[in-house]
């Protein structure tokens, strides 16, 4: 028998043979992922900083550290010094967690309709709902074994769906950013150039329509916080 075929039976031994799988094809394809997620909180922590930077320009200084924290907290967490002590499972949407949740969500609804706006208690409701969720949204969580590649078609959707939200906040952006300078700028002032936050004023200033609005936002956050358990 000739080298060659020698070589294509054993392709552990010589140069690989047909039907062997060369070792910079798999390496190749578990770094893109890392390159991606890199980029990606890399991408989140740029735009943070710069929305840090347009508060303290607006002068709200407390708005500038929030945001400011947040983008540090992603850059602990990319160099690997922030870890939740705390590991769940793919499949957390029981019908008892529909239930506490929907109790939350339905609580936190009526606090923000009967408390003042802006004020200590719908304050307090939003802070307690971020510190409570942060370690759920960060921890670890058990993967299937074989779903390490989402189909395509789950990918085309994702895909679609981060374009949509791109689409979506780059605009509330713009809106503000245009609104904060032209206000400032032009002779109609914040009258003519609102902000966004300024045109909902009046809208949740109605009690009703305020807890309306809150049980919508929440319900939407748990949605998103339900797609996160299956990823």
């Amino acid at each position: 028998m000739s080298e060659p075929e020698d070589a294509a039976e054993n392709p552990a031994e010589g140069r690989p043979g047909r039907g062997a799988h060369p070792e910079p094809a798999q390496s190749d394809g578990t770094a893109r992922p890392d390159r991606v997620v890199v980029l990606t909180r890399l991408s989140w922590v740029g735009i943070l900083l710069l929305t840090a930077l347009f508060h303290v320009i607006r002068g709200a200084p407390v708005d500038a550290w929030i945001y400011g924290l947040g983008a540090g907290v992603l850059v602990l967490d990319q160099l690997g010094w922030l870890r939740i002590p705390l590991r769940l499972t793919s499949d957390r949407d029981t019908l008892p967690q529909r239930i506490v949740a929907g109790v939350l969500i339905v609580v936190a609804a009526l606090a923000f309709g009967l408390s003042p706006l802006y004020g200590t208690v719908d304050t307090a409701v939003v802070v307690g709902i971020g510190v409570l969720l942060l370690p759920v949204a960060w921890a670890d969580r058990e993967r299937p074994t074989n779903s390490r590649e989402r189909p395509a078609g789950e990918r085309r959707a994702l895909r679609r769906a981060a374009y949509l939200w791109a689409e979506v906040i780059a605009g509330g952006c713009l809106w503000e950013i245009g609104a904060f300078f032209l206000g400032r700028l032009m002779p109609g002032g914040t009258q003519d150039f609102p902000a966004l936050s300024d045109l909902m004023d009046p809208v949740l200033a109605w009690p009703p329509a305020r807890a309306v609005l809150a049980a919508l936002w929440l319900l939407g956050g748990y949605v998103l916080v339900r797609r996160g358990w299956r990823r």
